[in-house]
């Protein structure tokens, strides 16, 4: 019944072939930089989409591309000949809104606190939105308020789920116009602990 033929088509075995194949050390270091900062950049990936649109719609690319771009620029650093993600570095957005300065974060045992201040200016509206993002690194677990916090209100508020009460976490500032269409870029806020 069979066409009397054996074995995989041939361009399927050159596929094969390829993904055994060992490359050079660079290449090797390079895959694990891939490796570790797409690793990273999944469980921020909606939050990345977002940031980064009106940039990959101007650049005519996926945002997603672009944030992995970055990260590879310059966030990933070699540590014991492994490459690791320096969280300071990473940019959830990008764009030309006017960002807020951080005064203070506070943490609680059910929620974390940061408050700003503004100055109002032409190029600043009182009412843009602030994303305050906790990511968890070991878990890759991200979340982020589900209030809408405006910049006038002058503070950010993040209810904080029981299974993460007791764990660190990185945290960025993101701020957005009221459209959603327009992103300053992230903030890195530091690292939170308990």
């Amino acid at each position: 019944m069979g066409s009397g033929r054996t074995g995989l088509a041939p361009y399927f075995k050159r596929s094969i072939d390829m993904a055994k194949k060992i490359g050079s050390p660079a290449q090797a270091r390079a895959r694990a930089a891939f490796r570790a900062g797409i690793a990273y950049l999944v469980p921020l990936k909606d939050l990345v989409e977002k940031g980064y649109a009106e940039k990959a719609k101007r650049k005519k690319s996926f945002a997603s591309a672009l944030a992995l771009g970055h990260l590879l620029r310059t966030a990933i650093q070699i540590v014991d000949g492994e490459p690791k993600v320096d969280p300071s570095k990473v940019l959830l957005s990008t764009g030309t809104v006017a960002d807020v300065q951080v005064d203070q974060i506070r943490r609680y045992p059910d929620r974390i606190e940061v408050t700003h201040h503004w100055f109002p200016a032409a190029y600043s509206a009182a009412d843009d939105y602030l994303t305050l993002c906790a990511y968890q690194v070991e878990k890759g677990y991200a979340f982020v308020n589900e209030l809408t916090w405006k910049r006038r209100e002058g503070k950010v508020i993040l209810p904080m789920r029981k299974e993460f009460q007791d764990e660190g976490l990185h945290l960025y500032l993101m701020v957005t116009e009221r459209t959603g269409q327009k992103y300053a870029r992230s903030q890195y806020l530091g690292y939170s602990t308990a």
